[in-house]
């Protein structure tokens, strides 16, 4: 009498039939298998320069990003350097024509020519001789490409009051509102802010 045998067959992981299959597949259909490796080379191409070209864009992003602060810094200092040196005309001329500026003390001062009056009545009286400078690194925001809030510290000595006697050296806040006219960053409004506490000691300026 025949009798039904039953044979068990050894147990083959998915995972080695895909590969059997996809071997099965090149060998039966080599050009089908070239074309998918050319097809994966390609992905695994456009996936790297997509990468390369992010990572350049941003770098190029924080160069421009640097490069624009160190413009505004520039901008600071010119006008530091036109207050030492006692020229009005200069120091008003990294406003912009309709600027404004408020000082410390509550006075404000609308448009280029004002600013520029402003600074000489300074030079030839309180500030006569005195020394000024932006220390530390100033924070930057920039609302656009060409518009930028600057938070910074600003240092002066050699100031004298009303009665002619000499303020000790401080260090106060300020605030300034920058835009770029022209490709080149100009003051377009300025507030000096006494009541604010810098974190920098005027003793630490040298």
């Amino acid at each position: 009498m025949w009798r039904e045998r039953r044979v068990r067959l050894p147990r083959v992981s998915a995972w080695k039939m895909d590969t059997r299959r996809f071997a099965a597949v090149a060998w039966l259909d080599p050009v089908h298998s070239v074309l998918s490796g050319e097809l994966m080379r390609r992905v695994c191409v456009a996936i790297l320069v997509c990468a390369a070209l992010g990572g350049c864009s941003g770098s190029r992003a924080r160069d421009a990003s640097s490069a624009e602060k160190a413009a505004i810094q520039a901008v600071l200092d010119a006008h530091a350097k036109a207050w030492n040196n006692g020229d009005a005309a200069a120091a008003a001329a990294v406003m912009t024509e309709d600027a404004d500026w408020v000082s410390g003390d509550g006075s404000v001062y609308e448009g280029r020519d004002a600013i520029e009056a402003a600074h000489r009545d300074w030079f030839a009286g309180s500030a006569k001789g005195s020394w000024h400078t932006h220390p530390g690194l100033p924070k930057f925001h920039f609302i656009r490409a060409d518009v930028a809030i600057v938070d910074g510290d600003s240092y002066q000595s050699g100031l004298h009051d009303e009665q002619g006697k000499e303020i000790p050296a401080g260090v106060t806040r300020f605030t300034a509102v920058m835009v770029k006219e022209g490709g080149r960053w100009k003051v377009a409004a300025f507030r000096s802010l006494p009541q604010v506490k810098s974190r920098i000691n005027a003793a630490d300026i040298r």
